[in-house]
């Protein structure tokens, strides 16, 4: 009786979240349709110094961009566009009814879960392939180290602005090994298609190595894989709770009421140089000196401490089909360019061949996209020497969506599985090649 009180006691609070934190009513997600120069810089400058949120980058005349806008500035920015004669649609008239249809569909999954596992007489929920919480995460990889702590473990490694453990697990079947890979995801809060792909990889590798699956005995006999689930857990928990579109960390910046940074335009590695703000309630704020997140010490102190001996360093976001690669900072190629696409074709090959309409892109941040200083991806290659560096960005594509970050969760699982076979065809190709340079 008591567990059924606890189901119900969740299915109303999902409710209420729903009721209670309706902060983008009437919000537009609008398509901008930028065709000379004169655009582009118009929205570059609104992107820099404004807190205007664009789901998709600015590239170029030509390339369309989606941006949401308040409801009481929509008039305001219309005028705008209207003067610069700039075209424009509205994609989604009411952005919160796309959020309040999510969180309905996570209640009904939820219900549907809780009532399998009380028929199964299973203790916990199962939260594969599902938009989990910050606490049932940290549960699921603590279960995982504690049901094989000969191989897995959870390490903290520092904890976040608000005082949450930023916990990443250690998967190590070859205590023998010296070489190491790193995956992250969720440094983005509202990218909640992230977090459940790491939930999935963890999972996956950790289940399909105990089955003798031969590619990822292969890789997991060589490497320790690190994976860290939410690197930006007060965004991530500050989603759920308060603000579903909330990106950034949660420090107060003691400006105009603006709060938080860009955990991905922090790192130490050509910061604030280009594609960041220094305008503290931008979106792709930098923050007010390189590494000042307390979130970035905490990463880059752990990998510091482990440098020469990282092989691949992957950093997954949403949105847009994309598998991008240094250098973000400026146009340049890093020198084993050819290698590292060759290694992310196989991963996207692999992709293709699950799921037949998946395309993904392939390039550097900076030629697929837009400059932007200060990442994870042009810090792990150019700071750590980590030959193999990238970020995917994961369904759906930027031309095609109209709910971009709000990824309908029965898509989910869907996603995970996709990415989880492209790493280990990507993975694959990077062990081989790193074996030869090594041995070579």
């Amino acid at each position: 009786m008591n567990r059924l009180v606890f189901f119900f006691f969740i299915l109303i609070s999902t409710v209420i979240y729903s009721k209670a934190n309706r902060l983008h009513v009437h919000d537009k997600l609008v398509r901008l349709e930028p065709s000379t120069d004169e655009h582009i810089r118009y929205l570059q400058n609104l992107e820099q110094y404004t807190s205007l949120d664009f789901w998709t980058e600015i590239i170029g005349p030509n390339k369309p961009i989606d941006v949401h806008i308040k409801a009481n500035e929509y008039d305001q920015y219309v005028s705008q566009f209207q003067e610069y004669s700039l075209p424009f649609s509205v994609l989604v008239d009411d952005l919160q009814k796309i959020i309040d249809d999510e969180q309905q569909q996570l209640a009904a999954d939820y219900l549907i879960r809780q009532t399998k596992s009380l028929l199964l007489g299973q203790t916990k929920v199962d939260i594969v392939g599902t938009y989990a919480s910050y606490d049932d995460i940290v549960t699921f990889i603590q279960d995982k180290a504690k049901a094989d702590p000969t191989h897995i473990n959870v390490i903290n490694i520092g904890n976040s602005h608000e005082g949450r453990p930023i916990n990443i697990l250690s998967i190590q079947f070859n205590p023998s090994s010296t070489r190491n890979i790193w995956i992250d995801c969720g440094i983005h809060a509202r990218e909640w298609i992230t977090p459940a792909t790491c939930v999935w990889m963890v999972d996956k590798l950790i289940q399909d190595y105990n089955n003798n699956e031969p590619a990822v005995v292969d890789l997991l006999n060589y490497w320790t894989v690190y994976i860290a689930p939410v690197l930006n857990p007060d965004g991530y928990q500050f989603t759920r709770t308060n603000d579903r579109l909330w990106r950034k960390n949660r420090r107060n910046n003691n400006y105009l009421g603006c709060y938080g940074v860009d955990l991905n335009r922090n790192y130490p590695i050509k910061w604030m140089t280009g594609g960041a703000s220094n305008f503290a309630c931008s979106e792709t704020y930098g923050g007010s000196s390189a590494q000042s997140e307390i979130e970035t010490q905490n990463v880059v102190n752990f990998l510091n401490a482990k440098k020469g001996t990282w092989d691949m360093y992957m950093s997954f976001h949403s949105y847009g089909q994309l598998w991008l690669l240094p250098y973000g900072y400026g146009n340049s190629f890093p020198p084993n360019y050819q290698k590292q696409v060759a290694a992310a074709q196989k991963g996207t090959d692999a992709i293709k061949v699950v799921n037949a309409s998946r395309t993904y892109t392939i390039g550097t941040i900076a030629n697929v996209l837009y400059i932007a200083s200060g990442s994870t991806v042009d810090w792990a290659y150019d700071g750590l020497d980590i030959p193999y560096s990238a970020t995917i960005e994961l369904p759906p594509t930027q031309s095609g969506s109209s709910n971009g970050f709000i990824l309908p969760p029965e898509q989910a699982p869907g996603v995970c599985h996709e990415a989880y076979v492209g790493m280990i065809a990507f993975l694959a190709e990077v062990k081989n090649e790193v074996s030869r340079t090594l041995n070579g």
